[in-house]
């Protein structure tokens, strides 16, 4: 007998529709992530609902969604790990409609949005803030065209201050931190994350990095930051973007 579980999955025809939760039953074979779930529901029940998915490696960043109340990246999360309600006394309470009174979280799998953005349909939110906000950080390297070595070299000490940094896929779980459900123009602890990856960069020109610097230091930037640390919590990467807002805030 095949197995099944039952998905309670946030609905929302686009910007300005009533939210509301719909129940699918969904066949579970061993190894299957909720991303496969998702599938099964648009290929059989609704080919309608909307969501964001690309690599199924855990490395774009793409399929970011929020699992019994927890962020999580859909293709990572295997359906047999999802039991209760993971709580975290960082995390704060994530509301995005009416939940059905008589869901069951030890049975069934609750599926929504991502937090603090706007839905644009089902599981499908805004992110052009987030970018927004990351293009101000401007994370590259802005050398010459004739750039030559030693300039361009790192030290193996020198890439391992930045490694674990450079790991960030931004998939925006991070913005699950409480500071940007209230301050809509804060940078994020993505792009300052980000920042700390370039600032800490030995390759990085003087000039720039004082620009960057500039950026993380203004009100809505490092100073914003009120140390809840969910942003690291919910990180699938690892890359601990709480400690990298504090590094930058010693550095100010």
């Amino acid at each position: 007998m095949v197995k099944e579980r039952t998905f309670i999955v946030y609905r929302q025809e686009n910007r300005n529709a009533k939210p509301r939760y719909e129940r699918y039953s969904v066949p579970i074979s061993p190894g299957m992530t909720v991303l496969e779930a998702l599938y099964y529901i648009q290929d059989r029940f609704d080919s309608t609902f909307a969501f964001r998915y690309s690599c199924r490696g855990a490395i774009c960043g793409s399929c970011g969604v929020t699992v019994n109340k927890f962020p999580v990246l859909a293709c990572k999360t295997q359906v047999s790990t999802v039991k209760g309600i993971k709580t975290h006394q960082q995390i704060p309470d994530l509301t995005f409609g009416d939940v059905p009174e008589d869901w069951d979280p030890e049975i069934e799998i609750l599926v929504e949005p991502m937090p603090n953005m706007k839905v644009i349909r089902d599981l499908i939110v805004d992110m052009e803030r987030f970018w927004q906000f990351y293009r101000e950080i401007q994370p590259y390297f802005t050398r010459g065209w004739k750039d030559e070595q030693p300039e361009s070299q790192q030290a193996p000490n020198e890439i391992k201050e930045i490694e674990h940094l450079v790991y960030c896929i931004l998939c925006g779980l991070c913005w699950t931190c409480p500071v940007e459900a209230q301050n809509k123009n804060y940078l994020g602890p993505a792009q300052l994350a980000k920042a700390d990856r370039f600032i800490a960069d030995t390759r990085l020109s003087e000039e720039h990095r004082d620009e960057m610097l500039k950026r993380v230091a203004k009100e809505d930037g490092v100073p914003a930051c009120e140390k809840i640390f969910a942003c690291s919590v919910v990180c699938p990467k690892g890359v601990q973007p709480g400690t990298a807002i504090q590094r930058i805030r010693k550095m100010l």
